[in-house]
């Protein structure tokens, strides 16, 4: 991460992937565009190809390039060494002008120096005016954020912007780890272990698997980890609950229960609306109701400290500050929330 501010920096550019790489709410994480790029760098990035374009038509799956054509692309990665077929790990094999097979962490000192020795003071003034255009748009973008957590805060079902914002409100002040989903724009993730990577290929089920597991490695930091858990996704692999509990693995997990698969509700009404059938029928295989899931009582039953379901927005910060108190004491924790659907 360390690496990838100074190259931001010296070269006044727009980084995207912010959370992992690079402090989200560095005044050049993101904020760029990647369809007026002249130059293009991946560093390590699995799958290039996804990056630089996108589908036009779910249905038809037709693409158009995100990217300019004559943007000269570069890419550091040692992806290549590896990879033996064109699918799973990545959508197509990606076109580039420069393809260097190599450790992009290892190489970064070398191309910061290298940068450093070509920027001229005309050059210097010219990148800090650009970085000052981005740092602006960035400012702007995170004002708006924070304006649109505001509608519907004291709403219920309560809103998965106020669930977000009453948790970071409760950890902020910790050593803290999120394990899973969730968090946004207004959660300062400024050191690499703060986030990670999501689950690939839609994985419904492996939120928390994945995150005990994150939380076991960061157990013996002494790091406070966090999740958001989806109501459907748990119901997947419940008994993952007993294991954090059989193994003393502290983690505070924030159910976001809007009782639906609403992805997949979703994506059957609007395909319902575009063939003129209705939508009455959307809820049947994708709802999660009658009876309504009661996930603070299944987490006590496996050995967790449960709370919930919350329904009033109000008593939802301090159920979580509880919640956190008895993560600290080394207990997994779930606090249940009915939260609308996005």
């Amino acid at each position: 991460m360390d690496l990838v501010v100074q190259l931001a920096e010296l070269l006044q550019a727009p980084l995207t992937g912010g959370g992992r790489n690079m402090p989200n709410q560095h005044p050049l994480a993101g904020g760029g565009s990647i369809a007026k790029a002249d130059v293009i760098l991946g560093l390590q990035v699995d799958d290039l190809w996804g990056t630089l374009n996108s589908f036009r038509d779910q249905q038809e799956r037709s693409t158009e390039p995100i990217a300019d054509p004559s943007a000269f692309v570069i890419s550091i990665s040692t992806s290549g060494l590896y990879l033996k077929s064109n699918y799973q790990d990545f959508q197509r094999y990606a076109e580039v002008n420069l393809d260097i097979a190599a450790d992009a962490e290892a190489t970064l000192p070398s191309l910061i120096e290298a940068c450093r020795r070509l920027i001229t003071p005309d050059r210097r003034r010219a990148l800090d005016d650009r970085g000052k255009q981005i740092a602006a748009a960035n400012a702007r973008s995170l004002a708006k954020a924070r304006g649109d957590a505001r509608y519907g805060w004291d709403a219920s079902p309560i809103t998965t912007a106020r669930v977000a914002a009453e948790m970071y409100d409760a950890i902020k002040d910790t050593d803290w780890a999120l394990v899973g989903n969730g968090g946004g724009r207004l959660w300062n993730l400024d050191k690499y272990y703060r986030s990670f990577s999501r689950d690939g290929a839609a994985a419904v089920g492996s939120s928390l698997p994945i995150a005990i597991g994150a939380a076991l490695a960061h157990r013996k930091h002494g790091r406070l980890c966090v999740a958001f858990q989806n109501d459907g996704d748990l119901m997947y692999a419940p008994g993952a609950l007993w294991t954090a509990a059989h193994h003393r693995i502290p983690l505070l997990l924030v159910m976001h229960n809007n009782r639906a698969y609403h992805q997949e509700m979703m994506h059957i009404q609007r395909m319902a609306n575009r063939r003129e059938r209705g939508i009455t029928n959307a809820q049947i295989g994708t709802a999660i109701t009658d009876p309504d899931i009661d996930f603070a009582t299944l987490a006590r039953s496996m050995g967790w400290y449960g709370e919930g379901p919350i329904t009033d927005p109000k008593d939802l910060g301090p159920a979580l500050k509880r919640a956190v108190a008895r993560v600290q004491k080394g207990e997994p924790a779930l606090v249940d929330v009915t939260t609308q659907p996005r």
